[in-house]
């Protein structure tokens, strides 16, 4: 089978892989342009330029995948599919046209669901108890083509993005490769979407990951758990910004003690904002709109990842005093 790869991040790397182990190379890999990185901003290549090029597989990096001049270099190759995996770019129906049998998308959510750009991201910020995999039949419509295979996987309580999608992109190599030798035997099926069902994941800007503490901590949980390790949850301090690499909810305990209260009573609610307690285990504990953030892992702007405790100490926050956030954040 004659093979285009379009692909770009990590996560499009063990895919590729799996097609080179079964004796699929692709003819090309498509991937995007190399993109300056680090305090220097040299430029690095994708993941998947990186994989191809020490795979010993064609690499083109066009600033449109669409543009008349590609789509001819892809139809010159008379491929019989494309696989795209998180590409980064719509392929116009020009280029979906091109292959004998079509395109196969791996995608990884459990479609309808979070259709677009950031679907691991997007289940986590729905507190989603699974996720999973489908490959799709592309079509013009963003993820709106019918379903071939799909496979399911629990989320795990404190799972973040970068570890699902380790998990995900392992299951998607399996599925792409389950998928086509189906359709190498002729067996090629579409189970069309319920598009009423659709929701949808655009792609996160850093403003997004902004956390408030006036929402719940179940929430900002999640939050630091979807934007971890990109585009990174973090929090706007007059010293600067704090990336919250780390952090669970709870509930009230280690709050403000209330001497006035009787035992068992919650302790004093405490504006959000407010160093609750400081647990070497557990972190920096602050007040919440409702609960309590515990920040486990931080990482001061200009400074090395350290504890939310060392973090604390090392700021001289004491239990009953305000995080210095800035005030338009606050």
């Amino acid at each position: 089978m004659r093979l285009v790869y379009y692909g770009t991040p990590e996560h499009a790397v063990p895919p590729l892989r799996r097609l080179v182990a079964d004796g699929r190379t692709p003819l090309l890999v498509v991937t995007r342009r190399d993109k300056p990185k680090g305090r220097g901003l040299a430029l690095q290549p994708s993941p998947v330029r990186a994989a191809a090029e020490a795979l010993g597989i064609p690499v083109v990096t066009p600033d449109r995948a669409s543009a008349a001049e590609e789509v001819e270099r892809v139809r010159a190759l008379s491929p019989d599919l494309l696989v795209v995996v998180a590409y980064g770019q719509i392929l116009s129906p020009a280029l979906l046209a091109v292959p004998r049998l079509g395109a196969l998308n791996v995608h990884f959510s459990l479609l309808p669901r979070h259709r677009g750009a950031a679907p691991v991201q997007a289940a986590l910020l729905a507190g989603d108890a699974e996720t999973g995999v489908s490959t799709m039949w592309m079509t013009e419509g963003l993820d709106e083509g019918p379903v071939f295979l799909e496979r399911a996987t629990p989320v795990a309580p404190e799972e973040n993005a970068e570890a699902l999608g380790v998990r995900l992109a392992a299951m998607g190599a399996e599925l792409l490769a389950e998928s086509l030798a189906l359709i190498g035997r002729g067996v090629a099926t579409r189970r069309e979407q319920d598009h009423d069902r659709a929701t949808y994941a655009p792609k996160l800007k850093s403003a997004d990951a902004l956390l408030s503490f006036t929402d719940a901590a179940e929430l900002l949980a999640r939050r630091v758990r979807a934007y971890t390790p990109e585009p990174g949850a973090w929090l706007d301090l007059e010293s600067g910004r704090l990336v919250v690499l780390e952090a669970s909810a709870g509930d009230a305990a280690g709050a403000l003690a209330n001497p006035a209260a009787p035992r068992g009573l919650d302790p004093l609610p405490a504006p959000a904002g407010t160093v609750r307690a400081i647990d070497r285990a557990r972190g920096l504990g602050v007040a919440c709109g409702r609960g309590t953030l515990w920040l486990k892992r931080v990482r001061p702007a200009g400074r090395k990842e350290m504890s939310g405790a060392d973090y604390a100490n090392g700021a001289r926050l004491t239990t009953g005093s305000l995080l210095p956030l800035r005030a338009e954040s606050a």
